[in-house]
């Protein structure tokens, strides 16, 4: 296969049916979040062994034979959070059977005759012990409507265009053969083209300063963004492994921060999932690329290092990851998720498990009991460390070690890596059958610096660019904020006391580490956000400053304190939140390393 038919190939899912007929045409473009079509039917394997209780978020369908019950369902449900978004589907009773018959999905068979082709509500289940609401009781007990649980967006059993998919069929499957790709290859690299021009733009006329300091690991980590060398090398920044051509997936995605740091130690990502499609546009204008020249045998694709040969499948990147099913998550050797972290976080209400956000890590059990990987790695806030005295993270870490892993944990702070104080509690797993899993030392934290050996000074832009004036606080909000900033002279940082990384308010003085960065960082007021001081002028140009009020970062300064290449180009309408919500990538790869060691000791 020529290297561009590769590229073609990387990312890739069914054809969706022709809008003919069925639902309507906004369904058929957004059945699956953010213009999703068809899951790949043809990557899917049967279940290996069923999902064991408490694994996964519970969904279901309302399923009619009637057009005109499905709004009094959908009224009947407002109000409850239960109704999926663009979760109106056509369902086939037949095909449903035929795949909990053959275990191709964890499910129950409707033990009765269906017409073949109905109507489907998708919802979020109810929990134990819970009721439905009166109206859907009454339709329940009409018999117009029946609940069918487990059945997801995802599955070949729900579809738009009823005429489309039966035509013209044969005995043949010429919609489940026909691939193209989520977003073509030559409008993903638009995108990437663009993006880079516009930021140099946006630093004329004197272009874009380059930091005084970069992480330890840059090289590599900018060879992995601009998909440059074989993804199996064996040797990245000193870094030496024998495990070539590794796999991983990336949960909970974003904009795959995960993803950056495991393919600059020779990994190949081939299951993403992110519920915002900026953010996933994201992901693919940075992790579409081509890295394997062979992606035609992959059903055969195995996490078993020793298998031979060793064929690597494309990537394949959904929305929702409660619309997917786990059978179609091909198999790999790690996963990666930073799960949301808003139930559990200091910044929010922090109701931890009682939030249904807070439940999506049963999802990572899902796919963890479907797809067998040898090993994970997760993050999440500090804040859950400390929740309700221990008690939710007890909980999370049992329901991790119930589907067969060995879990270690621990707070790591990021600024041994970069610029910035980013306290994460990570989760690293190994399955039970291996070594690194029953044994102790064979797995190592990563030693943590005290230091990156840079300043927040060391990744600031030039301030004569558009880029930092765009970021001045403006007048009024100066006005507003004046008062409070004298009251704040005293007040000392919030990232270490009696260092030198103190600061009076919030003008931070640059010398030290950044605080932690958050997706609402340039959103939130100037009294919460940290800002960088005036800057007077070095006698090299007119004037007597360069700037009279303080400015927020830049989104390419954000990137730079989470350790982002400067070839990483986040959306520049969303750029803040994609960054805050993003991981520490320097600090992901040196725990990635120390997988990788374990699982070779394995």
């Amino acid at each position: 296969m020529s290297s561009a038919a590769a590229r073609a190939a990387t990312v890739t899912v069914a054809k969706p049916p022709r809008s003919d007929g069925g639902g309507r045409v906004s369904e058929s473009q957004l059945l699956a979040r953010g213009g999703m079509p068809r899951w790949p039917v043809c990557a899917w394997r049967p279940h290996r062994r069923g999902l064991p209780e408490g694994v996964g978020i519970p969904v279901g369908a309302f399923v009619t034979s009637r057009p005109q019950v499905l709004q009094r369902v959908r009224q009947a449900l407002m109000g409850t959070g239960r109704l999926k978004w663009n979760g109106v589907t056509r369902f086939d009773a037949r095909v449903w059977e035929a795949l909990c018959a053959t275990g191709y999905v964890s499910g129950e068979s409707l033990r009765e005759d269906g017409s073949g082709d109905e109507w489907a509500v998708h919802v979020f289940g109810i929990s134990e012990g819970q009721r439905e609401v009166d109206a859907m009781e009454e339709l329940l007990a009409s018999g117009d409507v029946r609940y069918v649980p487990n059945v997801r967006i995802g599955s070949p059993a729900c579809y738009v265009d009823t005429k489309s998919r039966h035509e013209g069929c044969s005995g043949r499957e010429p919609e489940l053969r026909s691939w193209s790709p989520l977003i073509p290859e030559d409008e993903l690299e638009r995108t990437r083209r663009k993006r880079a021009e516009d930021e140099r733009a946006s630093r004329a006329p004197r272009g874009q300063s380059p930091p005084r300091w970069r992480p330890a690991a840059h090289t590599a980590l900018a060879a992995a963004v601009d998909g440059e060398g074989d993804a199996g090398s064996s040797s990245t920044d000193g870094f030496t492994s024998s495990t070539d051509g590794f796999t991983f997936s990336e949960l909970f995605a974003g904009i795959g921060g995960f993803g950056v740091a495991l393919r600059s130690l020779g990994g190949t990502p081939v299951f993403a999932s992110e519920l915002c499609g900026r953010a996933r546009r994201t992901y693919l204008v940075h992790h579409a690329g081509s890295w394997r020249d062979d992606v035609s045998n992959y059903p055969n694709a195995s996490p078993n290092p020793d298998a031979s040969p060793r064929r690597t499948p494309p990537l394949v990147c959904c929305g929702d990851i409660t619309d997917v099913c786990e059978t179609l998550v091909p198999p790999h050797d790690v996963l990666t998720g930073g799960f949301p972290c808003q139930s559990f976080s200091r910044r929010g209400d922090m109701l931890g498990l009682d939030d249904p956000r807070g439940q999506l890590f049963r999802e990572i059990l899902r796919v963890l009991v479907a797809a067998e990987p040898r090993a994970f790695v997760l993050e999440n806030v500090e804040g859950l460390v400390t929740m309700d005295g221990g008690e939710t993270m007890a909980e999370i870490v049992a329901a991790l070690e119930s589907v067969g892993y060995a879990v270690r944990t621990r707070v790591l702070d990021a600024r041994g890596w970069v610029p910035q104080s980013r306290k994460r509690v990570f989760f690293v797993g190994f399955r039970s059958d291996l070594r690194a899993a029953r044994e102790d030392g064979v797995f190592a934290w990563p030693e943590e610096p005290s230091d990156c050996g840079g300043t927040v000074d060391d990744v600031l832009e030039d301030e004569r660019g558009e880029a930092a004036a765009r970021c001045e606080v403006s007048e009024y909000q100066m006005d507003r904020a004046a008062a409070f900033f004298r009251r704040q002279q005293g007040r000392t940082g919030d990232v270490d006391p009696g260092a030198s990384n103190t600061h009076a308010g919030y003008l931070f003085p640059t010398d030290g580490v950044a605080r932690t960065l958050c997706a609402s960082y340039r959103k939130s007021s100037v009294y919460n956000a940290e800002l960088v001081p005036p800057v007077g002028n070095d006698g090299g140009d007119e004037g007597g400053s360069v700037r009279t009020r303080p400015r927020y970062y830049t989104v390419r300064e954000c990137a730079r304190l989470q350790g982002f290449p400067e070839t990483f180009y986040p959306d520049p309408e969303r750029g803040y939140h994609e960054l805050g919500n993003s991981v520490c990538v320097p600090l992901v790869r040196a725990i990635g390393e120390e997988v990788l060691r374990a699982l070779e000791a394995s």
